[in-house]
């Protein structure tokens, strides 16, 4: 697994410190992650235009020792993701609710690499095509692996740099369309931009560059053996899983203003804020190939923010 530590030591040692969290206390927090926006493509067409909104919440109960370099407790998860198209991908709980345990290890020396096991129930209200129904699509899902989130220097209007790093190494058993998923997913996803420091609104306007990196398990069968195939009307055979095997890479631009004193690093509960604008393209495919009539590309816009601790 690819652990990117962008954190000064001492920022890395103060990332579980009791100042920047939003909770009860050092043994209650609350932590989510939201994104809205709108995305071009999908896997499989190039004019798909569909507005989506996606979240993913913790609160999470630390158990004592309250040690900021060996936290753990369980938490409980709320995740979903709906969408203006009604796909069933995008729209559903992903986590309706979840409950898992997570530890903190060592992190002062790691960052806050996150180990973590957590069972969610799932429940898709999309439908791919008109009377399908959804009663064939997992209502649970299993998942145990490592995760690692770091930001820094994102509404900071003062730094000349900034940067989000997410890489996570995690076993799966179901996706949105087969309780037999199991499968080992490596994702990484790395953004760098620079600003103008201490020039005002200028500051706040910053372009980037971005990679993205997902590899799970991939084969080549016939469409006819492939037991993972909800439904023989979609000529795409799922089995390939050629969407989640590749490395985008592009660049884009963003809006990030300083929070002030809504930053939870000052007591307050947005730790960060943006709204950008960004184009991704398909490098390469790791395993088996689209179809060269599938898009390479995606274009989204949208507003991305953190309440609590998502980011170290």
């Amino acid at each position: 697994m690819l652990i990117v530590t962008i954190a000064c030591p001492n920022e890395a040692a103060n990332a579980q410190s009791d100042n920047g969290t939003l909770g009860v206390g050092n043994w209650l927090t609350v932590s989510s992650n939201l994104d809205a926006g709108y995305r071009r493509t999908q896997f499989f067409l190039p004019h798909y235009n569909t507005a989506l909104f996606q979240w993913d919440s913790r609160v999470e109960l630390w158990l004592p020792p309250f040690q900021r370099d060996h936290r753990w407790g369980p938490y409980f998860r709320v995740a979903g993701i709906a969408g203006s198209e009604r796909k069933a991908w995008q729209n559903g709980w992903l986590g309706g609710p979840g409950l898992g345990v997570q530890l903190y290890p060592l992190t002062g020396f790691l960052g806050p690499v996150r180990m973590f096991a957590e069972y969610n129930f799932t429940h898709y209200w999309g439908e791919d095509f008109p009377g399908q129904g959804t009663s064939f699509r997992p209502r649970n899902q299993a998942r145990a692996g490592l995760d690692y989130w770091k930001a820094a220097n994102v509404n900071a209007t003062d730094h000349y740099w900034w940067a989000e790093v997410w890489n996570s190494l995690y076993w799966q058993s179901a996706n949105e369309f087969t309780n037999r998923y199991d499968s080992v997913i490596l994702g990484n996803s790395v953004r760098i931009g620079v600003r103008k420091a201490h020039s005002g609104a200028i500051s706040t306007v910053t372009p980037y560059v971005a990679l993205e990196n997902s590899l799970s398990k991939y084969r080549r069968v016939g469409l006819a053996d492939c037991s993972l195939q909800p439904d023989r009307r979609n000529p795409q055979n799922p089995c390939d899983f050629f969407w989640e095997n590749g490395l985008l890479l592009g660049g884009g631009l963003r809006f990030a203003p300083s929070l002030g004193r809504l930053d939870t690093s000052k007591k307050g509960w947005l730790s960060r804020f943006v709204i950008y604008g960004e184009y991704l393209n398909i490098a390469t495919y790791y395993g088996p190939t689209a179809p060269s009539s599938f898009p390479r590309f995606d274009i989204r816009m949208g507003v991305s923010a953190n309440v609590g601790q998502w980011y170290k």
